[in-house]
């Protein structure tokens, strides 16, 4: 008695891995977790429960030319930020690479971007207002109390260690320390920011500013920075370093650069009118 081959079998299975195949993505990206602060407004900040700002957009635009890689954006306070990239918690960052920093996570070879630290803020009413705004040196501050922000390692390299310091954790203190508690007599940010946070606690009155050229590395750069224990580390900083050099990247981050600037004075216009 002859059997009966049953050939039904065979191509169903072939039919159906093959409309998995199909139904698969082609690659699965590799998520990575982006560490940012959540009070660094308008350069990045929470709202409405989602990371937003300047940075994020930037990120975001990098990662879109890495399409291998899919970035997931969280923001804490800064110093717990930096300590979940450095516990793993964390991949990465986007910071000045600083000593401390260099010793748990490698650094992109160019910066993302850059900003203008050669600013100081303080009260026009102070009575050490006129003092500020002639400064030529540090060396004209060293009565004076610096309101300086903890974990900013660049603050640590860069004004020297006679100055006095009171620190706070984050740019709102930064603001309600001289404006309301007059803790100290100034501090150093870049100009959209301090007029963005002034605007926005109602210090826009007796906001002042000086440009000054004393400050060691006052254009700081930023770097993409991933944690020493991530295992691609080298082959996802080189696909980010290779996306920023791309001449659309960068026509894209003026452009954001360009959009941020405007937003923080439309912040500062809109509450005072």
């Amino acid at each position: 008695m002859r059997l009966k081959t049953n050939y039904w079998f065979p191509k169903v299975l072939l039919a159906c891995l093959l409309a998995c195949a199909l139904a698969a993505p082609a690659h699965a990206s590799k998520v990575v977790r982006v560490a940012f602060s959540n009070t660094l407004a308008p350069v990045s900040f929470v709202e409405n429960g989602q990371v937003t700002g300047m940075l994020k957009e930037i990120i975001a635009a990098l990662f879109s030319m890495v399409p291998e890689y899919q970035p997931e954006f969280h923001a804490y306070p800064w110093v717990r930020a930096q300590r979940m990239v450095e516990i793993g918690e964390m991949d990465m960052f986007v910071t000045f690479p600083s000593a401390s920093r260099r010793s748990y996570a490698q650094f992109s070879p160019h910066p993302i971007y850059s900003r203008e630290y050669g600013n100081l803020v303080f009260d026009r009413d102070n009575p050490n207002a006129a003092r500020i705004a002639a400064a030529r040196s540090f060396e004209d501050l060293k009565a004076l109390v610096f309101v300086s922000q903890e974990a900013v390692a660049w603050e640590d390299e860069n004004v020297p260690a006679y100055i006095k310091r009171y620190p706070v954790n984050g740019p709102p203190a930064l603001m309600h320390m001289i404006f309301q508690r007059k803790q100290g007599d100034f501090f150093i940010m870049p100009e959209e920011q301090a007029v963005y946070f002034a605007h926005q606690f109602g210090y826009e009155h007796r906001l002042s500013m000086k440009k000054v050229g004393f400050i060691p590395n006052s254009l700081v750069a930023f770097h993409v920075g991933v944690r020493k224990s991530h295992p691609e580390r080298q082959k996802l900083l080189a696909a980010l370093d290779a996306a920023a050099q791309r001449p659309e990247f960068q026509a894209r981050k003026r452009a954001i650069e360009r959009k941020y600037q405007e937003y923080a004075l439309a912040a500062g216009r809109a509450k005072t009118e």
